[in-house]
């Protein structure tokens, strides 16, 4: 059987074509054969061919084939069909009702359609044109003009739409002409039937707008050949236009909620902040100026947003750090510098306005990378960010400043031209220059309105709050940023080595200087170099030589040091022919010196009194934070330590052999372990006391230490109980070590009160992993029990 006789057999069946459901649904014909293979679509094989039936295809939601076949292909045809879709992907692109209909409009006028779009006033009474597309407007007496309630007893076909929700077809001319007629307002001259002429009202379709169940309206199209058959298309497209309505709506309402949050945070910021910003004034030259860059109206909402939240984190910052006259101290510069963080957390909690958090965490930052609180440099730098920057410094420099005159703004452009490529995106400050002095010269409403606005805020009476400005210097960023970025670390690092390394990379980073060390105490009271950034820097603990060198002489004095030039200085030990100059600063806790923060550069006379303010700065931080870490390097240490013997503590002991554990079977090795314990413990207690008991047991662990080597491990697993960890050790070699034990505990006497008494002996046994176990309480219960074979072994009588 042929192809031609597979769709002749078909259309005996009442089956329509690929291409009959490809024109209705509007898709490709290969995809409908895709859609029949995979099951989507309810096909049928004919012959080599694919085929559906109506009624299943209406089963499937495909409601427009209800219509009898022959009507299916009876309708406007192809270019009507995509016109429609057209409309549709039209109406999903625009942000307003009116938009959305007089796009869909323009495009359903280019395949000789008029519509109308109508809204369901709030009462239910009737319906509101809010948009009327003829085909040919008929002139001053049109009477479908835009904004007009309709009475629904006025309109029996589009009351009957909204009621039963279905799309109705009025094809009988007259009929039309008679609807027009009911609808004339008062004092029209032109007769119904002119005005059916003019508009080439001859058929139309009225479809409902349905959104989520919900009534929103109907559209009516009308052109001189429409048809039954055109019902399921248009009632599609109402649908589509209805749901991009709704969600247009919904939209709408969303922003108008973020709006007013926003609003809210924002009054809340100025009310706390009591700076003298005229938020409103600000917002308005924002929008202008990102309208003269050409931003989208997205943009420029995330741009007035960040205006008014970038400073929400101040909220958080102490009522007297915000208030306090002059200079504030470096610790409450450091609260200060947190606002911007602060700022971004508040934001990250709440969705809608989760995007604007690294917007707003970024609004001190520069684009030379001198900011805070990250340091971002260039782009890097939010693009939102730094044109909210832009402005945020024009009224730094002009309108907020007190007593600024208009005279002073020709010398305030200028100022911000010199700090682009600086603080500010070198490519954003020129155009803004240029905006305000072409404004400046022309004298646009917005701009004499700015003026007016600032001129009045500036005669009102405003109570000086004496507090920060929040505009810092390039030194102020250094040291804030090092203060930010040390608290930052001393929250996520704990080991002392580690945090200490992290510190002088930090100092170096940010100051710029050449190599940075941490010099600390050791027990004996020499100076040890314990970590180092730079080129050349040596590692972590590096002792440094004896004698009188300049973090010698600062630690002892307690003094900074500045050294112009260290080769005319005899206090300098360092062994770079690089090194120039040498700065080296006490840092200080509760009146004792710590350590001391040494920094080196490749100039002479490299070092200002702006480093030793910077050096000041974070002086403090830099010690305390010192302090709280080998306060917690000691307590760690301790936490695995045995108090009285200082050896290795039972839980450090278990932890050392699930290590090796793991490490034999990853190299196919054996260990061993030495378990034993003190002979008579109990009658030195009761003989001497428990002093002398104690004396014992610290002379055991001395003696084990001294008889194995520097990688094995000693621990006091409990009361009188010792074990040695033997890396690598086979049985016989452990046993050897055994018998070294055995003889350093006999040449290891103990003093009891005033008697110089001889350790009564040990007992001990030993395990050897695998063979005696593959678990730490394996081998440890074997060695247990070797040891008190051997007890008893030495307990029998000769």
């Amino acid at each position: 059987m042929t192809q031609q006789d597979d769709a002749s057999l078909a259309r005996e069946l009442g089956l329509l074509s690929v291409d009959q459901v490809a024109r209705t649904i509007q898709r490709h014909p290969e995809v409908v054969r895709r859609h029949a293979r995979s099951g989507r679509l309810p096909g049928e094989r004919v012959g080599r061919g694919w085929f559906f039936r109506p009624d299943r295809l209406v089963a499937a939601g495909y409601p427009q084939f209800a219509l009898p076949t022959a009507e299916l292909t009876a309708s406007m045809g192809p270019s009507f069909l995509a016109a429609l879709s057209e409309a549709g992907i039209d109406a999903l692109q625009l942000g307003s009702e009116h938009e959305i209909f007089e796009a869909v409009a323009r495009r359903l006028a280019t395949v000789g359609l008029g519509s109308w779009y109508f809204l369901v006033v709030p009462d239910g009474s009737g319906l509101r044109i809010a948009y009327a597309h003829p085909l040919h407007p008929a002139g001053a007496d049109d009477p479908q003009t835009v904004g007009r309630i309709l009475s629904f007893e006025n309109i029996p076909n589009l009351k009957r739409t909204c009621e039963t929700r279905r799309a109705q077809y009025l094809g009988d001319p007259a009929e039309i002409v008679k609807r027009v007629e009911a609808n004339l307002p008062p004092g029209q001259h032109t007769d119904a039937a002119t005005v059916a002429r003019q508009m080439d009202l001859r058929t139309a379709i009225s479809a409902p707008m349905v959104a989520r169940d919900r009534l929103l309206g109907a559209i009516t199209v009308s052109g001189p050949n429409l048809r039954p058959a055109d019902l399921p298309a248009v009632t599609a497209f109402a649908n589509q236009t209805a749901a991009v309505v709704e969600a247009t709506r919904l939209l709408a309402e969303a922003r108008a909620s973020e709006e007013a949050m926003v609003q809210t945070l924002g009054m809340a910021v100025d009310l706390r902040d009591q700076s003298g910003h005229h938020a409103s004034v600000h917002v308005r030259l924002l929008e202008r100026f990102a309208k003269h860059l050409g931003m989208d109206s997205a943009a420029r909402r995330r741009l007035h947003y960040t205006l008014l939240l970038q400073d929400l984190g101040k909220l958080g910052i102490p009522e007297a750090i915000l208030r306090k006259r002059g200079r504030l101290a470096p610790e409450e510069r450091a609260v200060m510098i947190s606002h911007p963080i602060r700022s971004a957390e508040i934001l990250e909690r709440f969705p809608p306005l989760a995007p604007l958090a690294p917007l707003v965490r970024a609004h001190h930052e520069w684009v030379n990378g001198e900011g805070y609180p990250d340091g971002l440099k260039g782009e890097a730098i939010p693009l939102e960010t730094r044109v909210v920057a832009v402005v945020n410094a024009f009224f730094s420099i002009t309108f907020d400043m007190p007593g600024f005159t208009i005279t002073e703004l020709p010398a305030a452009l200028e100022e911000l031209e010199r700090f682009a490529g600086i603080g500010l995106d070198p490519a954003l400050v020129p155009p803004f220059v240029q905006m305000i002095r072409d404004a400046a010269a022309s004298q646009p409403a917005w701009y004499a309105q700015l003026l007016a606005e600032m001129k009045k805020g500036h005669e009102a009476p405003q109570t000086p709050t004496g507090g920060p400005r929040d505009v810092l210097t390039v030194a102020d960023s250094r040291e804030l940023r090092i203060i930010h970025r040390v608290g930052q670390e001393i929250g996520a690092v704990l080991e002392l080595d580690v945090l200490l390394a992290r510190i002088v990379d930090i100092v170096r980073d940010v100051a710029g200087y050449y190599r940075v060390s941490l010099i600390l105490p050791t027990d004996d009271g020499r100076l040890e170099g314990w970590a180092a950034s730079g080129q050349d820097a040596q590692g972590q603990h590096q002792t440094r030589p004896a004698g009188n060198g300049v973090a010698e002489w600062v630690f002892a004095h307690g003094q900074p040091l500045i050294i112009p030039d260290v080769t005319v200085d005899p206090r300098y030990t360092g062994t770079d022919s690089s090194v120039q100059s040498e700065l080296a600063f006490p840092l200080t806790s509760r009146g004792r010196v710590i350590g001391v923060l040494d920094a080196e550069s490749q100039s002479l006379d490299a070092f200002t009194q702006g480093d030793l303010t910077l050096m000041s700065a974070v002086g403090s931080q830099l010690a305390a934070s010192l302090e709280a870490a080998q306060m917690h390097d000691l307590l760690k240490r301790e936490a695995t330590r045995d108090p009285l013997t200082r050896l290795a503590n039972r839980r450090v002991l278990l932890e050392r052999i699930e290590h090796q554990i793991a490490h034999a079977e990853r190299h196919n090795e054996a260990f061993s372990v030495v378990f034993l314990d003190v002979d008579q413990l109990k009658i030195v207690n009761d003989t001497h006391g428990h002093m002398a008991g104690d004396a014992l047991l610290r002379e055991v662990a001395s003696a084990l230490i001294e008889a194995v080597r520097g990688e094995d491990l000693v621990a006091r697993f409990g009361g009188d109980e010792f074990v040695v960890l033997l890396p690598a050790t086979l049985a016989g070699p452990a046993a050897v070590v055994g018998a070294r034990i055995q003889d350093a505990i006999r040449r290891h006497p103990f003093l009891a009160g005033s008697q110089l008494i001889t350790i009564p002996g040990i007992s001990l046994g030993i395990a050897t992993y695998p063979g005696h176990g593959r678990t730490p309480e394996q081998l440890l219960a074997a060695a247990d029990t070797t040891l008190y074979t051997d007890k008893k072994r030495r307990k029998r009588p000769a």
